[in-house]
């Protein structure tokens, strides 16, 4: 069964507030050891996935015993780190103490629709792992531990590193569709053709847009190797779609109504992030609109929030991060945009919706919601 994402997410708070009840009856030094022992789990996760051994659960149940002979693995190895995703509801032993993958964990499987095996691989390489390490480091000096262990930034190391490119770039892919039907759903798109996805990568959010909206037409822009994949990826929408390579620092590609920026500044400082804004400002027509997807962080102390989560990996990774409503006014302001609106998604992402400072026929200024 599939839970509808809008359930998840209002359901996610009593979770989350159930989760802090049981950490405050734990006694604190057990609290504390669950919260430095959580990668564990995670790491042994990415190992079944390297090795084989989510992909074959995923085709039938086995023992221990038969994925090590059909795998080439260490039989009591195999034993124990099942045992413990066990616990995790990522596998369940059954009767001959056979596993097999839970409702959870067929998404580690590469073969399953919309499996996230590519980002749960991304979160535990070692050229992420190493940083981790040294984010005491951060916190002294503020510049981003991957930059202070691999000597460039994150994107530049991808750029020389085909290989951690390849990952990031599936791993981004993998979770797109976590959020893209939700902005699908979220907005009226029919009305804003051509809709440009700037930086949109392989096309899963533009793609989700068109499928929703099948009068629509679309623009793909984004660097030559992201959108090297765009033509599978997009599918029967690709008859809708002009794909065009450029650099968003330089340009965004003209004659669009609508500009979709997906996930794309949380990755850079003000100044970068008002320069992409700025190329957006310069194309935007007197009815366009600027929609920024990203997650909005919350203005209640003491709750944990996706935001919250992907601002750390933003603080350890790139000079980028996850903003505010007033952070995001504050850059479109600099941009000559005037934020309109904040809608909700069913997903964890919000789309922040703007237009052009004061552009003629176009009514603004305070129905910031």
């Amino acid at each position: 069964m599939k839970i509808p994402l809008a359930l998840v997410r209002a359901a996610t708070p009593f979770v989350m507030w159930g989760a802090s009840l049981r950490r405050r009856v734990l006694p604190p030094q057990l609290a504390m050891l669950e919260l430095a022992t959580a990668i564990w789990p995670a790491l042994a996760l990415r190992a079944t996935i390297k090795v084989g051994v989510a992909d074959r659960l995923a085709k039938h149940p086995a023992t221990p015993g038969e994925l090590a002979r059909d795998l080439g693995l260490h039989e009591q190895s195999v034993r124990r780190v099942l045992r413990l995703l066990s616990g995790y509801d990522i596998v369940r032993e059954g009767r001959g103490g056979r596993f097999e993958l839970t409702r959870i964990g067929r998404y580690a499987a590469r073969d399953t629709r919309e499996s996230v095996a590519d980002f749960v691989r991304y979160a535990g390489e070692a050229w992420q792992l190493g940083p981790m390490e040294r984010l005491d480091e951060t916190l002294r000096t503020g510049v981003p531990a991957f930059e202070i262990v691999h000597g460039s930034t994150f994107f530049e190391y991808a750029s020389s590193h085909p290989e951690v490119g390849e990952l990031f770039d599936s791993a981004m892919t993998s979770v797109a569709p976590l959020y893209g039907a939700a902005v699908a759903n979220a907005y009226d798109f029919s009305q804003t053709s051509p809709v440009a996805d700037v930086g949109g990568g392989s096309g899963l959010v533009l793609r989700a847009i068109l499928r929703a909206y099948p009068n629509a037409t679309g623009v793909l822009f984004d660097l030559p190797g992201a959108i090297s994949h765009a033509p599978h990826v997009l599918g029967e929408e690709y008859a809708r779609v002009r794909v065009e390579a450029g650099d968003f620092f330089d340009r965004v590609p003209p004659g669009a109504r609508t500009y979709v920026l997906s996930h794309v500044l949380h990755n850079w400082d003000d100044e970068r992030a008002i320069k992409i804004l700025s190329n957006v400002r310069k194309e935007l027509p007197a009815d366009g609109r600027v929609l920024i997807v990203e997650t909005v962080l919350g203005d209640k102390p003491n709750r944990w929030s996706a935001g919250n989560l992907t601002d750390a990996q933003m603080l350890l990774l790139v000079r980028g991060r996850e903003r505010s409503r007033v952070e995001f006014e504050t850059l479109f302001a600099r941009a000559g945009l005037h934020a309109v609106r904040v809608i909700p998604t069913s997903a964890a992402e919000s789309i922040i919706e703007a237009v052009a400072s004061n552009p003629a026929g176009v009514a603004g200024g305070d129905d910031l919601v």
